[in-house]
Parts: C-alpha cells; sequence; structure tokens
C-alpha cells in the first residue's frame, strides 16, 4: 500500500510539473527572481551617493559604474569567503579630485535573518577601509551591525587582513556575520578589479 502511495504521489508532482510548464506559468516566477535584485537596489544609489558627498570633500567627482561580476572574478572571492554575492553584479564608485583618483567605494548586499542588508565600503587608492556603513537595515532586529562604533573594527583593514576577530553582538549574529563577511568579500573584489575600474572610469 505505501509503494502505491508513493508511485502516486510522485505521479501527481510530475503531472503538475507538466501542466506549469506547458501553460507557461513558470514565466512569471522567474520574472520575478530576475526582478529581485533590482527591486533591492531600487532607490539605493541616491542613498549611497549622499553618503559619498558627506564623506568626501565637495569638489570631488563622482564615476558610478555598475560593475557585473564574472565567474572568473566571484567565485574564488566565494570560496575563500564562503559567502556568495548576493547578486551578479555590485554598485561601485572611482572617487576623483581634479585628474587624480582619491578612493573607491563598494555596494552590496548580504543576506540578514530573512531580508537583505544593504552596505557600502569606502576605500583609499591602497586597497583600504576608510569608511562603512549600512544604508538600509530591513529587519526589527539586529540593527545594531549600522552602528559607527561597530563598524569602525574595520578601518584599516585591506585583503590580506584577518576577519575573525570582529566583536559579536548579542542577539545580532547572523547580521554580524553576514556583514563581517561582505565587507571581507568586497575588499578582496576591490583589490581584484580596482585596475579594470580606472581603466573603465
Amino acid at each position: 500500500m505505501q509503494k502505491h502511495r508513493l508511485i502516486l504521489v510522485s505521479v501527481t508532482i510530475s503531472n503538475f510539473l507538466s501542466q506549469l510548464y506547458k501553460r507557461r506559468l513558470w514565466r512569471p516566477a522567474a520574472a520575478f527572481a530576475v526582478l529581485i535584485p533590482a527591486l533591492v537596489f531600487a532607490g539605493i544609489r541616491d542613498d549611497a551617493e549622499a553618503l559619498l558627498n558627506q564623506h568626501f570633500s565637495a569638489d570631488t567627482k563622482l564615476s558610478f559604474i555598475k560593475y557585473d561580476l564574472t565567474p572568473e572574478i566571484k567565485t574564488p572571492i566565494e570560496r575563500e569567503v564562503k559567502q556568495r554575492f548576493y547578486s551578479s553584479f555590485v554598485y561601485t564608485w572611482v572617487i576623483s579630485a581634479g585628474d587624480s583618483i582619491v578612493g573607491y567605494a563598494f555596494l552590496d548586499n548580504v543576506k540578514g535573518k530573512s531580508m537583505p542588508i544593504t552596505f557600502i565600503v569606502l576605500y583609499n587608492t591602497n586597497g583600504s577601509v576608510v569608511h562603512s556603513a549600512v544604508v538600509k537595515y530591513r529587519e526589527p532586529i539586529g540593527g545594531e551591525v549600522g552602528r559607527q562604533s561597530w563598524l569602525d573594527q574595520f578601518l584599516g583593514k585591506n585583503s590580506s587582513s584577518v576577519y575573525d576577530e570582529i566583536d559579536a553582538i548579542s542577539g545580532a549574529t547572523i547580521s554580524v556575520n553576514s556583514v563581517t563577511r561582505g565587507i571581507h568579500k568586497l575588499t578582496l573584489l576591490m583589490d581584484a578589479v580596482k585596475t579594470d575600474l580606472v581603466i573603465n572610469e
């Protein structure tokens, strides 16, 4: 009897998937999955650039690049940090004053407990962190990762730094781990693509 039930369940699922494909009902779901990163990033660029304008002097220029992540670039970084990139691209800025580049900024998302955390990291021309901020926190708890006193632990870190000594926050373990790995990940990315950003600036 149990065997017949298993066969019946299998046939039912198979029929459901077949009908889903025939009626093309999978297309809206697939389209929605593609739209999710765009929805998360919507309106974020303006917030990020307002933060950059506050941090840098008034005479600096922000050059925005939506940087597409190729597997050759992102896979080794994901393996080292043990965290995937949230999307197939990151927002980047080259900050210049006159004819000289004075810094870079990278914006990305990491997964919190159930919602994405949007954050930005600013670097000097040597690839060291000079500032970081949480641009958008979407959950009711764990928002302490947005406190500047906690984020200041990343100041001066670069692609060769150790990231496992960052202080924990009670009740925000997931957010702490996600943001820490996210900043580490962007710092490795910064080191890998800095030259490319200068060429395309």
